[in-house]
């Protein structure tokens, strides 16, 4: 691989910006997922870091999912999905009380909206498709693939992804909120009510339905903590 791109950085700040340096190469697409880094003597060189140095930058990417050592072979890009990506955040997203209300906080303000969008810009096979995954599922299990269709149906890339995020973050409370009793039944009355809202093209409704969806379940995770 060639050097190109690599710049080496002021020794005052080597050990804080050698991972950005990094970092910011990836997001540039100066290097890409799968893409091995050069060996450590020409990095380091590179970088203008000490090795010991760059043993730690690769440490603490290797540490955030963002660099991939592999025995033998060498140090590559990650493969940078997003699911990956967000576990190191599950340890500081350790399920408590407060961020339990963070996480549903932040949905209360993306998925209703989503919601609403989609069902002004749902297709009709992206409609049926919705029908389909809580037709005869478990609810608990139809939950992540009908609000990820729901999110697809906005039409909106961007907030897809950031749902995506979330939803990713919120694995872990559905383990707590689907032990509780009674939650099978509502979230199938739920499903049912947002995706007929869909269906009928009333974004009002598509609104408050999953309003009172995120409501109920956040109420449930809340009491499974207590």
């Amino acid at each position: 691989m060639s050097g190109t791109g690599f710049a080496k950085l002021r020794r005052t700040s080597a050990a804080a910006d050698a991972a950005r340096s990094i970092q910011q190469m990836i997001v540039d697409g100066r290097l890409a997922p799968g893409q091995r880094l050069p060996p450590e003597r020409e990095l380091s060189e590179l970088l203008g870091i000490s090795r010991p140095t760059l043993r730690e930058t690769i440490r603490s990417l290797v540490g955030l999912n963002i660099l991939e050592s592999r025995h033998g072979a060498g140090t590559f890009v990650a493969a940078l999905d997003t699911a990956t990506l967000l576990e190191p955040m599950q340890f500081v997203m350790a399920l408590n009380e407060r961020t339990i209300g963070e996480l549903f906080e932040a949905r209360l303000l993306l998925e209703p909206a989503l919601a609403a969008l989609a069902a002004q810009r749902a297709t009709p096979g992206q409609a049926a498709a919705m029908r389909a995954a809580i037709t005869g599922a478990d609810p608990v299990e139809a939950d992540v693939p009908l609000h990820r269709l729901v999110a697809e149906a906005s039409g909106n890339a961007l907030l897809t992804a950031m749902l995506e995020s979330l939803s990713t973050l919120g694995r872990s409370s559905r383990s707590i909120t689907a032990a509780r009793p009674g939650v099978r039944r509502r979230t199938a009355e739920d499903h049912e009510a947002i995706v007929a809202a869909v269906e009928r093209r009333d974004p009002d409704a598509a609104r408050a339905a999953m309003t009172a969806h995120l409501e109920r379940i956040a109420a449930a995770a809340r009491d499974g903590l207590a």
